[in-house]
């Protein structure tokens, strides 16, 4: 006896495979909605938005506990005042600045490296980002940083010392989703510490205390301006220059 076979295609299997269809084209355009607004969060903070700086108002006692813990865990040391290492730099720079007969000058890059190498062999494991002299002023200021977790900038005329460490969050350390926080959201909301101190100078060393203040810096995105860039931001917070 013949066995006769169909093929047939129910109404319920063309009805899954057309569901599938469209919940697949609907996961797909989400993710590209989701990857387009992170490009575009990515882009308006590094292009079109401003770093504002708020003090802390922090008690002096309690930045210095924790600046002691943060070097505790590992980070740099530049984040407080060497007493010995700083002010060495300080007279090194300052004898420079004094005896100089052809006004005033700057130097970056590799050429600003050079001169760190030779004249500042105590930060010999620091990066001199730029340095500029003011003769008439008898003036310096320098940045540098110390690895791509810290930025340093020191400012110092005869008898005033000013130091200022941004702490950098939103590196790799293993950890690419820190680094995807800190660039998408913990810039804007929580901000980078930022710790300065300042110094009266006279005769051979410091006169009177240390000046110890907490800022933070957040990234501001609907500004209305352009990032100024590392040339043109704010290099001090201090009011001794003002």
């Amino acid at each position: 006896m013949a066995t006769w076979r169909t093929n047939t295609t129910t109404t319920d299997d063309a009805e899954a495979g057309k569901f599938e269809q469209i919940k697949g084209s609907f996961v797909g355009l989400c993710w590209k909605i989701v990857k387009f607004l992170l490009l575009a969060i990515f882009l308006l903070a590094e292009f079109c938005s401003v770093p504002k700086l708020s003090n802390t108002h922090a008690n002096p006692a309690d930045i210095r506990q924790e600046m002691d813990e943060l070097i505790r865990t590992g980070t740099t040391r530049e984040i407080e005042f060497d007493l010995e290492a700083d002010l060495e730099l300080y007279n090194t720079m300052m004898n420079l600045v004094s005896n100089m007969k052809y006004g005033d000058f700057r130097l970056e890059g590799s050429k600003a490296q050079e001169f760190w190498t030779a004249y500042a062999p105590a930060k010999a494991d620091t990066t001199l980002d730029y340095i500029q002299f003011q003769s008439d002023e008898r003036r310096v200021l320098l940045r540098y940083t110390n690895g791509i977790a810290a930025d340093i900038t020191m400012e110092f005329d005869t008898n005033y010392l000013y130091k200022a460490a941004t702490i950098r969050y939103g590196v790799f350390n293993g950890s690419i989703l820190r680094w995807a926080y800190w660039n998408l959201i913990g810039r804007f909301v929580q901000g980078y510490p930022c710790y300065v101190t300042e110094a009266a100078l006279g005769g051979n060393g410091i006169r009177g205390d240390l000046s110890l203040r907490k800022y933070t810096i957040r990234n501001q995105v609907f500004s209305w301006s352009f990032h100024p860039g590392p040339r043109n931001e704010l290099e001090n917070v201090t009011e001794h220059w003002n």
